[in-house]
């Protein structure tokens, strides 16, 4: 029998429905060399790529880089622990989140888990993760590390900006309400994983 996580509550709530969990990532200076080194090694073939949209016409907003870390998971035992951890940790925030905020509907795993990956210049502008046509309902973004300048994430509509801490996850509906930006990287990486959960099938 499967046995869930525990739940997790959030270390504080801004802007109506963004939810943060502090400190919630063990170990992240270890996963970032863990992910170093997979995506460096030429014969893992495990890279990073250019990140997408969802509507290709406006990739300019993007130029960060990413890697699907479900997909690579079923090729690699290190992405598939880290794609499996973060499932579990967003499992049982997500948990607490949709007690705090009265989410009726179920959400599901539609999509997978991406590993996002900025340096110096990349950002992605000012979006938001979908609307009713995608499915998308609710955004969890864990970020691995601080030690960059820049690089922070601004809902524009709430007028909150939050530079990211390192082992923060960040949980927030995927509407257009909720519409931010993702800052330019000044100085060094910034390393985050991210999925979207769906309110139906």
């Amino acid at each position: 029998m499967y046995i869930p996580p525990f739940s997790i509550e959030p270390t504080e709530i801004v802007g109506g429905c963004i939810a943060l969990y502090k400190n919630v990532w063990p170990d992240p200076a270890e996963t970032i060399k863990t992910i170093d080194w997979v995506t460096e090694d030429k014969t893992l073939n495990l890279p990073f790529k250019n990140a997408t949209t969802l509507n290709e016409a406006h990739n300019s907003k993007r130029t960060n880089k990413h890697l699907s870390l479900t997909d690579f998971g079923y090729l690699n035992e290190e992405f598939r622990l880290i794609n499996n951890m973060f499932f579990n940790i967003v499992f049982s925030a997500v948990s607490s989140y949709r007690q705090l905020f009265g989410i009726e509907e179920q959400l599901y795993w539609n999509e997978g888990i991406n590993l996002l990956k900025y340096q110096t210049g990349e950002e992605y502008k000012a979006h938001y993760d979908g609307g009713t046509g995608t499915k998308r309902s609710v955004s969890p973004i864990l970020y691995l590390n601080e030690d960059y300048t820049g690089g922070e994430i601004e809902f524009v509509n709430q007028g909150i900006t939050i530079k990211p801490t390192t082992g923060l996850l960040a949980i927030f509906p995927a509407n257009y309400a909720f519409r931010h930006i993702a800052h330019p990287v000044k100085t060094g990486t910034k390393y985050a994983i991210v999925t979207w959960l769906h309110d139906r099938q």
